[in-house]
């Protein structure tokens, strides 16, 4: 509705504590805000009950709503600012804000979704999240259909899937890790999935390939963020042949790796950076707070990786979550892809963990059906992958613990390492 009538919509996070709500609403300054339950009695001292609309009031009779119903929207395809939280500390939170659009380039990137008027997508993350959120704008742009979670759990999602014969949604690989798992566990009625995005953390090829053999070629893997917009896609039907590759990019983005000031030759790792049309100015963190623009520099947000010759952007992880253990740089999502490979092995995380002698050492999380102990991992992993890449340490885990948007929470993991009981 808001998009109808040309006003901007923001996303505050329901789950956010009061104080990162008071910091929200003091950026965002919204005219009104439309919450339900707890979130809305907050939101009601926090803003004033005059201007909270509670969102689980009853309907309005039947008739004429005065806005149409279902009504295609292209000319707002890419177009307006858009603010979004990424991230921020009690009472001080981090606004990415884009004070503009791209038709031609929020075309392309529909295009590569695979979103349109006849599109049905389940939303099944926070809306705060980009990637959620900007899906399902466009898909209601286009004229498309879109069906709203309160949170995601792989039953609900799927049988909501199902229920309104949704054929396309957002995933990150956790949340998608899960729903295989799950899918493959129960028999029964599979969604007609053939556009669902999957992104926000790396993809590995194992997770790819048993997605595929479960739901079928109903994927497009995407490479963005908030503070750069969708950089690129890669089809399910290239899946296979373009393993560890998450796409090209969409015409008008353009990609390269960096090391410093130094652009990279292809098939060289290093901090990717992209100059798109869709790049936020900046942070803001109170009103009327403008930052400049950014036109004609080339963005990062700390992910790692390489182009190849034909093109095609490989990502390896973010820079901070770089492992150095006796000066060899590891990357831990290099280490999962084998290691997930092991019989026993449900779920398997790795970070790194500071060490007197190596300076950090390799650990993994692994959720498993027996006890594994250490140097029986080890020795499976010999001669799979190189030996100062193999875990020193090992902690069992009933669950790999995720953020609010879904993706793997490495940062909990090494918090925990001090005081989970090590295997092995």
């Amino acid at each position: 509705a808001a998009r109808r009538i040309v006003a901007q919509a923001v996303a505050l996070g329901g789950r956010s504590t009061p104080g990162e709500l008071a910091g929200r609403l003091a950026v965002a300054q919204p005219a009104v805000v439309v919450a339900s339950g707890a979130a809305r009695e907050l939101l009601e001292l926090l803003h004033g009950k005059e201007n909270v609309l509670d969102a689980d009031d009853p309907p309005e009779p039947a008739g004429d709503p005065g806005i149409p119903r279902a009504a295609a929207d292209g000319g707002r395809l890419g177009a307006g600012a858009s603010l979004l939280f990424t991230s921020g500390t009690t009472g001080s939170p981090k606004a990415a804000l884009r004070t503009r659009g791209d038709r031609r380039l929020s075309d392309a990137i529909a295009r590569g979704f695979r979103l349109g008027p006849s599109s049905r997508f389940l939303v099944g993350g926070p809306l705060y999240h980009s990637g959620p959120w900007t899906c399902a704008l466009m898909t209601l742009s286009l004229g498309g259909t879109v069906v709203l979670l309160p949170r995601f759990d792989e039953r609900s999602w799927l049988d909501s899937a199902v229920e309104h014969r949704c054929d396309s949604g957002f995933l990150t690989p956790t949340q998608l890790a899960r729903l295989v798992s799950f899918a493959r566990a129960r028999p029964g009625p599979r969604p007609p999935l053939s556009h669902v995005v999957v992104s926000g953390e790396p993809f590995p090829d194992r997770l790819k390939r048993a997605a595929l053999d479960v739901f079928g070629e109903g994927f497009v893997e995407c490479y963005g963020c908030t503070e750069l917009g969708p950089m690129c896609a890669l089809p399910a039907e290239e899946f296979l042949a373009r393993p560890g590759s998450c796409g090209r990019p969409f015409d008008g983005v353009r990609i390269a790796a960096f090391r410093g000031a130094r652009r990279l030759p292809a098939g060289e790792a290093g901090t990717l950076r992209a100059l798109t049309p869709l790049a936020f100015d900046g942070y803001v963190s109170g009103p009327g707070q403008t930052p400049a623009g950014r036109d004609g520099d080339w963005g990062s947000v700390g992910d790692v990786g390489f182009v190849d010759e034909e093109g095609y952007v490989h990502l390896a992880g973010r820079d901070d979550d770089l492992i150095i253990t006796g000066g060899v740089n590891v990357f831990p999502s290099d280490v999962e892809e084998v290691l997930a490979g092991h019989p026993d092995v449900e779920a398997c995380a790795v970070f790194g963990l500071p060490d007197p002698r190596w300076g950090e050492v390799v650990a993994a999380a692994v959720r498993s059906g027996r006890r594994l102990e250490l140097a029986e991992v080890r020795d499976w992993l010999r001669g799979r992958i190189a030996d100062d890449r193999r875990p020193r340490r090992l902690f069992l885990v009933d669950e790999l613990p995720v953020t609010g948007t879904g993706k793997l929470a490495r940062r909990v993991l090494r918090e925990r390492a001090a005081r989970e009981p090590v295997a092995g």
